[in-house]
């Protein structure tokens, strides 16, 4: 189930419950006769990528199905999107292993979808939620944060106080909705940043002839289609030579002829692309004629489809 962005806290008027929002991978754990399989939001298998979660068959010592968001925390224990990079990318045991010594991951779970055989999602949220709390999913590879109800002001001041990205504000009398982006679910954030979709890339200069400079990005809105782009502009600050050689491999396996762009200016030397490629950008803010001002780019997101992204604030 997805939350659908929105500009203002719901009133506090008893509905509604206010939980923090997590900068990570969205993530299904479905356990099932002892096995744990995850899955991203994308629909694909990332078990291997995240060892620490084997041990939840035990913990929870019955079949579930759980959702939450995987976190990479700072030094400062806030969430990076940055650090998580390497472990939503790394492939085979070898590389797996290596990427968890230089950063582990925690998992904070939110709702419960099936609970010993029984599909929980009709129940409302406080249902879910308490038997959610009963669990005690609690320890060094996950937690269950806590959630309020009503004085939603509150919880986004704290949001803002601990540098976390915002407040998912979700109605207490919601059942779950699998796959479908619901106004019972509001999300609302004080740091501007969100995933955009490539739909080309522009050469760099000097050293960086020839080679990519930077990512032309994108969002759907109500007013194009599922193969047409919103131009939000160019990001090329934070892309490490690293990065970089890994974007264009993956760019020019996706060239195109065309621009995707319903409304990019001209750009001269652009290089069209398949808007297929997702990534993180953060951000100062949006300017008047709807681009991003000082954007940056934080990593790839394979785990969201680019059809689904759309401007969030």
């Amino acid at each position: 189930m997805l939350a659908n962005p929105s500009q203002e806290l719901p009133p506090d008027d008893g509905r509604w419950a206010h939980e923090m929002k997590w900068d990570g991978m969205r993530v299904l754990a479905v356990v099932e006769g002892g096995r744990l399989r995850v899955t991203s939001r994308a629909g694909n298998d990332a078990t291997e990528r995240f060892p620490e979660l084997a041990g939840l068959p035990e913990a929870l010592g019955c079949d579930a199905v759980l959702d939450g968001e995987v976190v990479a925390l700072g030094p400062a224990g806030v969430p990076s999107f940055e650090l998580l990079q390497p472990r939503m990318q790394a492939r085979g045991a070898t590389a797996v292993q290596r990427a968890r010594a230089a950063q582990p991951v925690v998992c904070m779970w939110f709702d419960v979808l099936a609970y010993d055989g029984h599909d929980v999602t009709p129940l409302p949220y406080t249902e879910r939620r308490s038997l959610l709390e009963r669990l005690e999913l609690t320890g060094p590879h996950w937690q269950t944060p806590p959630a309020a109800t009503g004085d939603g002001q509150a919880a986004l001041t704290a949001a803002e106080q601990l540098g976390l990205e915002g407040v998912v504000s979700k109605r207490v009398d919601s059942p779950y909705l699998p796959g479908r982006r619901s106004d019972a679910w509001r999300k609302v954030k004080v740091s501007a940043g969100q995933e955009l979709v490539v739909g080309g890339w522009l050469p760099g200069k000097g050293r960086l002839d020839g080679h990519l400079g930077s990512l032309l990005v994108g969002y759907h809105d109500g007013d194009t289609t599922a193969d047409e782009l919103r131009y939000a502009g160019r990001v090329g600050s934070g892309i490490d030579d690293r990065t970089r050689v890994r974007l264009e491999d993956t760019l020019r396996a996706r060239s195109a002829e065309r621009s995707p762009f319903v409304d990019a200016p001209r750009l001269p030397g652009a290089v069209w692309v398949a808007p297929e490629l997702v990534v993180q950008v953060r951000f100062h803010e949006w300017t008047g004629g709807g681009v991003l001002r000082a954007p940056r780019f934080q990593g790839v997101r394979d785990d969201k489809a680019a059809a689904e992204v759309v401007r969030e604030t």
